[in-house]
């Protein structure tokens, strides 16, 4: 993810609160919201994650060479200049066309695109659409955008920015505008994690169901079915079923980069980093449309596994590959940030995180960062300041929770409390790992302990014991949750709050 907090602030206990076992909670770097983060070195690691050996991420897909021309018998020197000719042709007819196919020869599968229905236009049955930001380099001039893809941009821009609600309504626009597309319901999903759509959401999940049984129908398509159906799963933030559902994709379409791609993200969604970077240096081995996209997802897990250097020539390499969406690039101008910032290269953050701004001043996203950054050089009042410009945007959990502790070293814990209880309250835009959940929670609990709030505390510690994941945070979440349960029946049997911290009740 793009922005990373370091470990919760510990709040001084009084004499009557022991110290139970401590795990300090750090953010993982803004996912994408959008998007939009990654857990420092001092949270554990998700369980399932499994290290893989560090490869090189500057090796590209997709490179032409001419063939070997003069292999075999001498022959002339005629013969040999039209060989000569005949093959530079042949290899330039080539590039302007498409790709090759993968050098293990395997035709790549008939259906490509998982996001188009069964009786679509023809096209190159090897390749998948273009999707809104393009393969364009950057000495290539901007193809003409659709309506489609213009709303497809400004859909992105606006989930990423937590701004669901714009989001939404250009996903539903493009929706509208292209019917035989999966690309613009599978956002709208997306946006529709905030409570009240409903049914509009259980309307959109049927209709692409009702395209993967198109796809099932026929066994040539199988494969299609299998990557839609794990699209769906990442979606609705499904992790076990989209990782069940890529893995069949990748077996049915072992040659088709987006189906790699779409093991990563779903790999993603299930925090196993390890296995994300190989899904996605599979699938720039490969080729796809959409290679500025799958260099980015690779540099927010290689992020997230902890190679710095490796993610920072990812989005690096991202960045080269964006063409004219301005909203990608200010995304991964962001997320080239926070990968500078957790590589301890504070100047080269800095740069990244102004080059942002620069196409987005008020995208809350980026202010969020440059809070960060700003902690990071002990400006602890312009910090703030841009934390308060961030939430004036858009009330996003992540930057409420990262104000809660720096509220709380500025010694000013009621609204540390009230930070924390928004965080709480937005849990539905939540967009960093699911494993994190719990934070927001288990802060407001610890501080109505703290102020011997003893029975507030505890439908907190309940909230936060609900969401957390792994078992060191259980562990620190029932340790607190059993110490307040005990003090409440033997010491304030009334709940009556002792005079020792005191903080009003949000």
């Amino acid at each position: 993810m793009s922005v990373s907090a370091p470990a919760p602030v510990s709040v001084s206990a009084s004499a009557s609160v022991p110290a139970p076992v401590s795990v300090s909670a750090s953010a993982p770097a803004p996912v994408s919201v959008p998007a939009p983060v990654s857990a420092p070195a001092s949270a554990p690691p998700p369980a399932s994650a499994a290290a893989t050996p560090t490869a090189t991420v500057a090796a590209r897909a997709g490179r032409w060479y001419l063939p070997r021309m003069f292999a075999g018998p001498a022959v002339s020197l005629r013969s040999r200049l039209l060989l000569g000719a005949f093959a530079v042709a042949a290899a330039l007819s080539a590039c302007r066309s498409e790709p090759p196919v993968p050098a293990s020869g395997t035709a790549a599968p008939q259906v490509a695109d998982a996001g188009a229905l069964v009786g679509a236009p023809a096209r190159d049955p090897r390749r998948r659409p273009r999707e809104p930001e393009g393969r364009l380099e950057p000495e290539v001039a901007p193809r003409e955008l659709s309506d489609y893809d213009r709303a497809m941009i400004e859909a992105d821009g606006a989930l990423y920015s937590g701004r669901f609600d714009k989001a939404r309504e250009q996903y539903l626009r493009a929706m509208e505008l292209a019917p035989d597309r999966t690309s613009a319901a599978l956002g709208a999903l997306r946006t529709m994690a905030v409570s009240g759509h409903g049914e509009e959401r259980a309307g959109i999940e049927q209709r692409i169901e009702r395209k993967i049984d198109e796809y099932r129908a026929h066994p040539e398509t199988t494969g299609a079915a299998w990557l839609l159906s794990a699209r769906l799963a990442i979606a609705l933030m499904e992790p076990g079923e989209a990782m069940d559902r890529a893995r069949l994709a990748v077996e049915r379409l072992p040659d088709l980069g987006v189906a790699w791609r779409v093991l990563g993200e779903a790999a993603m969604v299930s925090e196993h980093w390890g296995q994300a970077v190989e899904a996605f240096r599979k699938a720039a081995s490969l080729g796809l449309a959409a290679q500025s996209g799958n260099w980015e997802h690779m540099a927010d897990a290689l992020d997230e596994h902890g190679e710095q250097a490796q993610a920072a020539l990812a989005a690096r390499r991202s960045l080269e590959l964006t063409g004219s969406d301005v909203h990608a690039r200010r995304r991964r101008l962001n997320l080239l940030a926070a990968i500078e910032h957790h590589a301890g290269d504070l100047d080269a953050a800095q740069r990244a995180v102004k080059a942002a701004l620069a196409l987005g001043p008020e995208d809350p996203a980026v202010l969020h960062n440059a809070g960060v950054l700003a902690e990071a050089r002990g400006d602890q009042e312009e910090a703030l300041r841009l934390y308060e410009r961030a939430l004036s945007e858009v009330p996003v959990p992540m930057t409420s929770w990262r104000m809660g502790h720096l509220l709380l070293e500025l010694d000013r814990r009621q609204d540390a409390m009230d930070a924390f209880t928004q965080a709480a309250a937005h849990l539905d835009r939540w967009t960093w790992p699911r494993s994190t959940r719990w934070w927001p929670a288990y802060e407001v609990g610890k501080l109505y302990a703290h102020a011997s709030r003893l029975k507030e505390s505890i439908g907190w510690f309940e909230d936060a014991l609900r969401e957390a994941r792994s078992v060191r945070a259980i562990r620190e979440v029932q340790s607190w949750l059993a110490f307040v349960r005990v003090q409440t029946d033997e010491d304030t049997p009334t709940g009556q709050p002792r005079e020792l911290d005191p903080i009003q009740a949000p």
